[in-house]
């Protein structure tokens, strides 16, 4: 199929451009214009085609969590996320009773090995139980654990090895000595912690190379106590951001965007809430008040999020951000965070032909994945 004369985002900015795609997968980018209008055309014309969205923090939506839901359930939020822009997903655990976590494992495998609708489960971000209790956020503080390899190794051979990130605190005993073994192979992201900098800086030495939800269930930034949020400008890490309007002040994100735009990655961190109305939820067995489109815990904790990663790249946009960077933020800067950008994140010639067709104020028209609509 050839979609013609759209206005492209190409390595990082727009261009009116024919794209062929065969076999799932992008063919060749030709300049607009050039090529001939067949049966096997579709005219892109005043329209933007941008990368499929990647959303590597979403625990739930529509009524559903990874964490609790069978396998029904998680193709039912996939196609949820389909909609919404999201081409490929982390599906993302939360702590609970390791039984549980373990039938996790086996559903999201299960998923992985079956789904052919919606957004493609790319594997599993595996946040907790190895988290600070003294900023545990929403996480059920019963089953928090210190840093335990053989229990590590279990869930990801359950998965089917398909974790691909392993949040945990650098303060827990044993961490460096994990990160260092396991940043080999997963990638390795810095959590719920109350660590200073030093310490920060210290993982990241050791091979952490992202951050969780930057600002929330971490200290603040203070001019002599930079903590975790000040290592980011100052190491090769990625940081993740909830750009929901509750969980960080737009003058805030703007100011990250300055400091290292290049670094940022969109996230929804949504939980069963997300696509449906205000009402009572849950969150790793938890219960969640959800008022205003705010989730939170019963003593006001905040608890995840009831957005999307297309409704924060619309918000951030708002807030001043760049179109371009927003696009970046939410497809190529997070493939490449969990090693990922040789099949997707960008359109270019042999990538999977995930892609978004939007209007001239950046509403979803269709969305695409292996060159199928959604």
């Amino acid at each position: 199929m050839l979609y013609k004369n759209a206005e492209v985002f190409i390595e990082g900015r727009f261009q009116k451009a024919d794209i062929e795609v065969t076999d799932g997968r992008f063919q060749a980018v030709y300049p607009a214009l050039t090529t001939d209008k067949t049966e096997n055309s579709i005219d892109c014309t005043g329209k933007y085609m941008i990368p499929g969205f990647i959303e590597l923090h979403s625990h739930g939506c529509i009524g559903y969590d990874f964490t609790t839901t069978d396998t029904e359930g998680i193709e039912k939020m996939c196609e949820f996320y389909g909609k919404n822009g999201v081409t490929s997903i982390l599906a993302t655990t939360m702590t609970i009773d390791y039984e549980i976590y373990k039938k996790a494992m086996l559903h999201i495998k299960e998923t992985m090995n079956t789904q052919k609708k919606g957004s493609r489960i790319i594997g599993i971000n595996m946040e907790g139980p190895f988290l600070g209790a003294d900023k545990k956020g929403a996480h059920d503080e019963r089953y928090l654990m210190p840093i335990d390899e053989e229990k590590y190794l279990e869930l990801n051979e359950l998965s089917g090895d398909n974790v691909r990130i392993i949040d945990l605190d650098p303060k827990l005993s044993g961490s460096m000595d994990f990160i260092r073994k396991y940043s080999k192979s997963k990638v390795i992201s810095l959590a719920h912690t109350s660590c200073d900098y030093d310490l920060a800086a210290q993982a990241i030495e050791a091979g952490a190379t992202h951050i969780t939800h930057l600002f929330n269930a971490m200290n603040g930034l203070h001019h002599r106590q930079p903590g975790l949020v000040g290592a980011v400008s100052d190491f090769d890490v990625h940081a993740e951001m909830i750009c929901d309007g509750i969980h960080i002040h737009p003058a805030v994100i703007r100011l990250m965007y300055k400091a290292c735009s290049d670094k940022i990655i969109l996230i929804s961190d949504s939980m069963s809430a997300a696509g449906l109305e205000d009402g009572i939820y849950e969150l790793g067995g938890q219960k969640v008040y959800v008022k205003n489109g705010k989730a939170t815990l019963e003593d006001g904790t905040i608890a995840g999020s009831t957005t999307t990663v297309y409704k924060a790249f619309k918000n951030v946009i708002q807030y001043g951000i760049p179109v371009e960077q927003a696009i970046l933020s939410a497809t190529l800067i997070p493939a490449t965070a969990i090693h990922a950008e040789k099949e997707i994140g960008s359109i270019s010639a042999g990538k999977r032909a995930d892609f978004i067709i939007m209007d001239q104020n950046y509403n979803i028209e269709k969305v695409y994945k292996d060159g199928e609509v959604l």
